[in-house]
């Protein structure tokens, strides 16, 4: 079964309002600091596309699953970054 078929996975609204602001309140973090975050997933994600890339045969699917995650963590990272520097408008709101 594919792991994405487990019928006891269980899907959590995502939260919205004062829940987010709450969870997500990235006023004292710096924006240098969350740029930094960034740079360094981007550079992590670089490294998983030449692992990807040189693995042997065997090892594609393993080395492509971590290229996916690194993609996944710098996307993550230059989400919080925008968040940060927006003033922490709740992302897919419309408002600029």
């Amino acid at each position: 079964m594919p792991p994405f078929e487990n019928r006891d996975t269980t899907i959590t609204k995502l939260a919205t309002g004062r829940a987010a602001a709450r969870r997500f309140n990235l006023g004292g973090v710096r924006p240098a600091d969350l740029y930094d975050a960034w740079m360094f997933a981007e550079a992590d994600a670089t490294l998983a596309l030449a692992a990807w890339r040189s693995a042997a045969r065997a090892d594609k699917p393993d080395a492509h699953f971590a290229y996916v995650a690194a993609l996944d963590r710098e996307a993550h990272a230059a989400d919080l970054l925008e968040y940060r520097i927006r003033g922490a408008v709740s992302p897919g709101s419309g408002a600029a």
